[in-house]
């Protein structure tokens, strides 16, 4: 456990794929906040979905991508975004 809090806004993504690759958010409703102390941002992210909001991933079907101050919870095989967590504190 660290000294600092963390402080994450959820997000539910409705996302398009772009003709070139990669996605674009269309559209993304807000779940709440989470706060955490912990050392991996990634388990407390997932680990807030499924107390709060009850979504549980299958293993293998999804995974989290992080690009330094957000992560998302994407699917493996299309790469389509489905939740993601925005740091609202540095």
């Amino acid at each position: 456990m660290t000294d600092k809090k963390y402080i994450y806004e959820v997000r539910q993504v409705e996302a398009w794929a772009e003709p070139d690759g990669g996605w674009t958010y269309n559209n993304s409703w807000k779940m709440g906040t989470f706060t955490t102390r912990a050392k991996d941002h990634r388990k407390a992210f997932t680990g807030h979905l499924r107390r709060k909001f009850g979504v549980i991933f299958k293993k293998n079907k999804t995974r989290i991508t992080f690009d330094g101050d957000n992560y998302e919870v994407v699917d493996r095989k299309t790469g389509e975004p489905l939740f993601c967590a925005y740091l609202l504190n540095w």
